[in-house]
């Protein structure tokens, strides 16, 4: 079975996601059945890599099956550093970045300029106590 490590919190196991297409048997429409499986790992696999598993021998009382190799990496990490970097690329390409100079002279005319205070608020005055009789 080839299925997705889910989670490689604890030591020599992981919870690998098996997912399979399922037909409803009177309105043959499709739909996705996953079931979470606890794996015995020896490899030190990493969340998100695509695994193969086998059923073995009862090693605890959840664990029954072991991963025999590493099929694929972890395909969305991978994607979504792809797609950082030729963002980052056509961000460089729209915006050029300032040059030095420029901003040496935008930063002097902004301490040239007079800071302005904002005035206080007038305070109000204290109510005057009732008196008691």
């Amino acid at each position: 079975m080839i299925g997705r490590v889910i989670s490689a919190k604890a030591q020599k196991t992981a919870t690998v996601l098996i997912e399979r297409v399922a037909v409803h048997p009177l309105y043959k429409k499709t739909f996705l059945r996953s079931k979470n499986i606890l794996v015995h790992d020896s490899i030190g696999v990493k969340m998100g890599d695509i695994v193969e598993i086998v059923k073995v021998r009862p090693i605890s009382k959840n664990k029954h099956w072991s991963i025999v190799k590493v099929v694929g990496k972890n395909l969305a990490e991978i994607v979504e550093a792809q797609q950082k970097e030729a963002a980052e690329k056509v961000i460089a390409e729209v915006m050029p970045e300032e040059k030095e100079d420029q901003k040496e002279i935008v930063a002097q005319e902004a301490s040239a300029e007079p800071v302005k205070e904002i005035s206080e608020a007038p305070k109000k005055q204290a109510r005057k106590k009732k008196e008691t009789k």
